[in-house]
């Protein structure tokens, strides 16, 4: 069975998140989407619970067919890193095929993980671009990638809509509707819970 897994902080998980996870169903004909919100990740620190994240991934999937989400990496203790939840998914079942979505910035960075080699050996990677990607760089990239790392991947010819989770958080904090960038259900949570009124310079804040 082929698998896509998108992880991330979804802090909100947001339409660009679902859009690149569609094109990667359809471009790279996965069977299932595994969302999985981030723990501890080594680059990035949630402003919001695991739980609350969890919640509004599980809202924004709901009627969403062959998509699912798992706690997996939040009930890991310690630092998240990527190469753990390959070994685990394998673990669960060795006859999945797993395919990695990543974002063509996170591809550079792809050198500098610590377990780069391995992970190439556990999964396929399908990269994301975003609005004004520079493609010839990034298939450039990609090329690099298999002769360092042996690491196979598929550009995806969707362009993800150009929204982040900071772009939504500020939106939240400043009272204006974000009904154009995250799903009704995932709106109405945020608003009952009133997450991420508090200003972010009083927290850790990193772009993501």
């Amino acid at each position: 069975m082929r698998l896509g897994i998108l992880g991330g902080t979804f802090d909100p998980i947001h339409f660009g998140h679902l859009r690149i996870a569609t094109a990667a169903m359809r471009e790279a004909q996965l069977q299932e989407m595994l969302l999985l919100p981030d723990g501890d990740p080594p680059h990035k620190q949630p402003l919001s619970a695991g739980e609350d994240r969890l919640v509004m991934v599980r809202l924004a999937i709901e009627n969403s067919p062959g998509f699912a989400v798992s706690d997996m990496e939040l009930r890991r203790t310690g630092t998240t890193y990527t190469v753990d939840t390959l070994v685990e998914l394998l673990d669960q079942d060795p006859r999945r095929e797993l395919y990695y979505i990543i974002g063509a910035d996170t591809l550079k960075l792809f050198p500098t993980w610590k377990t780069a080699g391995k992970v190439a050996g556990l999964c396929r990677m399908l990269v994301a671009p975003r609005p004004g990607s520079d493609l010839d760089e990034i298939r450039w990239f990609q090329r690099k990638m298999f002769a360092d790392f042996g690491l196979v991947s598929m550009l995806l010819s969707e362009f993800g809509p150009d929204i982040s989770s900071t772009r939504v958080r500020d939106m939240v904090r400043a009272g204006e509707d974000i009904s154009t960038l995250v799903p009704a259900e995932v709106a109405r949570y945020i608003q009952e819970k009133g997450l991420y009124l508090k200003a972010e310079g009083d927290q850790a804040n990193q772009p993501d």
